[in-house]
């Protein structure tokens, strides 16, 4: 999987405005994790990226993949367990807070597709940073329609385009409900966008 990203970073053609170079909370929909993580490698490559993965075996192929590509990983616990996950999530922040840029996809790990949870709202909140919505378009769009996210895998010589949102600001302590619906109305005016504009 490592040896694939780098492949399809190397080879593919990216477009859009600038990015972010910014420690920041990076946030888009689950369906773009793997074309995420191929952009980043390319246009964010310096920065030191730690997301979310879960325990089955996709979660720890992420993983691996993850630290074949110096990115870093928090394991989510089993489904349920609450007061684990929000430690987590306060972990992740932590990693956030020494340096890195943290990677949240707001509909992970099982959906419901494109409907933004508070986690990475949560995240930007305990560290400080911003939060910084993404979006990635693809061409040609090979999807796994059996997958709940209808995953998009860029292919080797793809056309990629990546467009951010406006950054979220979260203060210490601010009530996160209100917010939810920017993140929501951000992610999905970005994802619009990358679409529209990829042609």
């Amino acid at each position: 999987m490592a040896g694939y990203v780098r492949l399809v970073a190397a080879t593919c053609r990216i477009s859009g405005p600038g990015v972010t170079q910014e420690p920041a909370v990076l946030a888009f929909w689950h369906e773009y994790n793997l074309a995420a993580a191929i952009a980043a490698r390319r246009l964010r490559n310096h920065r030191h990226h730690v997301s979310f993965s879960t325990q089955t075996f996709r979660g720890i192929v992420m993983t691996s993949m993850l630290g074949a590509l110096d990115a870093g990983s928090v394991e989510l616990p089993e489904e349920g367990e609450r007061s684990e996950a929000a430690r987590l999530t306060r972990d992740l922040a932590r990693i956030g807070r020494e340096g890195s840029s943290p990677v949240v996809s707001p509909d992970g790990p099982v959906g419901p597709y494109r409907v933004a949870k508070p986690g990475a709202l949560i995240v930007a909140r305990e560290s400080g940073l911003p939060l910084q919505p993404w979006a990635v378009a693809v061409r040609p769009p090979w999807r796994m329609n059996a997958r709940w996210d209808r995953h998009l895998v860029p292919l080797p010589f793809a056309r990629i385009r990546v467009e951010e949102g406006s950054p979220i600001r979260v203060a210490p302590r601010q009530p996160l409900r209100p917010l939810l619906a920017e993140l929501q109305a951000a992610l999905d005016a970005a994802a619009a966008r990358a679409d529209r504009r990829m042609g």
